[in-house]
């Protein structure tokens, strides 16, 4: 398989932080690399959920974003075809 050189450009503290948990995973950080572009590939999207860090959310935004997610799996909950049909509803 040919290969290619993908270079990118990140701060210090970052490389530094990524090196020292892939390398606590047993990767190097080109392996990790490659494993997400990888990963990507296969799941034709980015393979994790991208988020705000948390410490910017406070305790009742963390419980709500958890909630939102347990009620998005739950089949049993009601869902809606239109923003109207969800506005009729809560009337």
């Amino acid at each position: 398989m040919a290969t290619a050189v993908l270079q990118t450009i990140v701060d210090v503290d970052t490389k530094q932080d990524a090196e020292t948990l892939f390398n606590s995973l047993g990767l190097d950080i080109e392996t990790a690399i490659c494993l997400f572009l990888r990963q990507a590939i296969n799941q034709q999207k980015i393979p994790f959920d991208i988020v705000l860090p948390q410490y910017n959310f406070s305790e009742k935004t963390l419980s709500a974003i958890d909630e939102a997610r347990k009620i998005s799996k739950d089949a049993s909950s009601k869902s809606y075809s239109s923003a109207k049909e969800l506005f009729e509803d809560c009337e």
